[in-house]
């Protein structure tokens, strides 16, 4: 009984009156531009977590390595 009256409930559509000002588009642009720079910064924060868990991670140079560069 509740799958129908839910089925009828979401067929019956009426209008919707409402209002929506300038300031609202504006509002929504916040929004988007707000999560995009969150997405930004946390990716630049755990940038190197990312890396490493897609197997991408700059392979560390060994001591010996490090000490022929250094001394070429």
């Amino acid at each position: 009984m509740r799958i129908l009256s839910a089925v009828f409930l979401l067929l019956v559509i009426t209008d919707a009156v409402a209002y929506l000002d300038p300031g609202t588009g504006s509002m929504l642009l916040q929004v988007i531009l707000g999560g995009v720079a969150a997405v930004a910064v946390a990716i630049k924060l755990y940038w190197h977590k990312f890396r490493a868990a897609l197997g991408m991670a700059k392979k560390q140079k060994s001591e010996e390595e490090q000490a022929e560069d250094e001394s070429a």
